[in-house]
């Protein structure tokens, strides 16, 4: 099985294979360079695996048309990157979610060690900024798992004049539904709102998510669980409706 990542640069030119080799040994990488590998670069990792890392002198070809969300890096500076990188990892073990986490971290030695601008995972929809993929990278490090700010992609759209949404991807990679979750434009805390119940619905797998039922983020907050299309086709996702008025804390 293959794993990919794609990480934008602005300069077309490929790190030192021992600067790389230090990142990985300073995340518990213990990978080592194919000797003689020469250009793309060429990695062996433990349990016989492989990571290639091959430089595209070239913008990536879908940043034009792709959507941006709120971990995204600014549009034009994702235009502008003039080169990208695909990594792909053969024999990466575990769940979908440990096999993002070791691939967020092998992009992470590409990331540190050149003018990164964007990253993401192969199934991904949205690049996001390299630094914050990077920084919560690392923080798999300590947690054992990647962060939801990067392991799901979010992307936003306007509703109304006054009402707007976010919108998960992937969450069904790792047994859940997507989280489609409106609010008003003039407000704040509606996507840490977001983070938090990804953050609940991903830890408590044994809970379930029945149509009807509320939650809130005060004792009194009740929003309604519902069930609806996905605004962008294919299977139904969670609807939550935050109200105009928004507290901050999820309870």
């Amino acid at each position: 099985m293959l794993d990919i990542a794609f990480v934008l640069v602005n300069t077309p030119e490929y790190p030192d294979a021992s600067h790389v080799l230090a990142t990985a040994k300073r995340l518990g990488i213990a990978m080592t360079a194919v000797e003689g590998g020469g250009e793309p670069l060429l990695f062996e990792l433990p349990g016989g695996g492989t990571l290639i890392a091959m430089l595209m002198p070239a913008p990536h070809p879908d940043v034009a048309s792709m959507p941006f969300g709120p971990t995204s890096p600014d549009p034009d500076e994702a235009a502008a990157a003039g080169a990208h990188y695909i990594l792909t990892a053969q024999g990466l073990t575990g769940s979908p979610r440990e096999r993002d986490t070791q691939m967020a971290l092998l992009a992470t030695t590409i990331i540190d060690n050149t003018d990164a601008v964007g990253a993401m995972l192969g199934h991904g929809v949205v690049f996001h900024k390299a630094r914050l993929f990077a920084a919560m990278a690392e923080l798999a490090v300590k947690d054992g798992l990647l962060p939801p700010e990067i392991a799901i992609d979010i992307t936003n759209a306007r509703e109304s004049e006054h009402r707007m949404s976010f919108l998960t991807h992937h969450m069904p990679r790792y047994g859940r539904e997507d989280l489609y979750v409106t609010c008003p434009i003039r407000g704040a805390g509606a996507l840490e709102f977001v983070f938090s119940v990804v953050r609940w619905m991903l830890t408590d797998i044994e809970r379930e998510w029945a149509a009807g039922d509320t939650i809130g983020r005060t004792a009194e907050e009740r929003i309604r669980i519902e069930r609806v299309p996905s605004p962008v086709g294919g299977a139904t996702v969670i609807r939550l409706a935050l109200p105009d008025s928004e507290p901050r804390a999820v309870h």
